[in-house]
């Protein structure tokens, strides 16, 4: 009986460890495909984004940006990107398997934090060049911050793919509004919250991540 039951899990890793290859090659193909719809416009409007909220704004706060509940809501930026992108990446044509839906999730994240990364260190790099010193902010609450940015951007980028999918990509974009909408009432609330609340949202988001993945995989079939 020992034998079977270690024949049975050696198969089962042989199994998950071959899928990964498959995975990568998704992610691949789907970073090509990214590359391939940021035309010379999509370039500088994201130019012009870093720009504003990067730079300017920045410079305008001053230390002030260094506030727990402005890196907070920087760090969380993620989601205003990776939700457009896994819309628009499911909208080109329906995925053949989990593992490529998977990959488009993964890679708007990848985009996504990428863009977040780029506006927050834009941000902080022109606060110091401002003040001529260096205030260190709260790193305890900006990497909390962080990782709900992260979670909530996988939330956002599932549930933008499942809708794509099970509706369209016109129902998807106007449902995405109407929660970005209620995220930033709900930001200009309740903002002195965020840091608090972090792990929760957290948790709250790897749910909503899951239950938006398995609906993604039952409209695969």
């Amino acid at each position: 009986m020992l034998p079977l039951i270690r024949i049975r899990v050696t198969a089962d890793r042989a199994g998950t460890i071959s899928n990964v290859p498959g995975f990568l090659h998704d992610l691949k193909q789907e970073a090509v495909a990214l590359r391939a719809r940021m035309q010379r416009r999509a370039i500088l409007i994201h130019l012009a984004l870093i720009g504003v909220f990067g730079i300017l704004l920045p410079w305008w706060k001053g230390v002030d940006f260094l506030d727990a509940v402005m890196l907070s809501a920087y760090a969380c930026l993620g989601i205003l990107f990776a939700a457009p992108a896994a819309a628009e990446a499911f909208a080109q044509s329906q995925p053949k398997s989990l593992n490529e839906a998977l990959a488009r999730i993964a890679m708007a994240v990848i985009y996504a934090e990428f863009m977040t990364v780029a506006i927050l260190g834009c941000g902080l790099i022109t606060v110091y060049l401002k003040a001529h010193f260096f205030l260190a902010p709260d790193l305890e609450a900006l990497a909390m911050s962080a990782v709900l940015g992260v979670a909530a951007s996988v939330a956002m980028a599932a549930i933008a793919g499942w809708m794509t999918l099970r509706f369209s990509s016109g129902v998807a974009r106007v449902a995405l509004r109407i929660i970005f909408l209620g995220l930033l009432l709900l930001f200009f609330s309740r903002s002195r919250w965020l840091p608090d609340v972090a792990g929760i949202g957290v948790l709250l988001s790897l749910a909503v991540a899951a239950g938006a993945v398995v609906a993604i995989r039952r409209c695969l079939g």
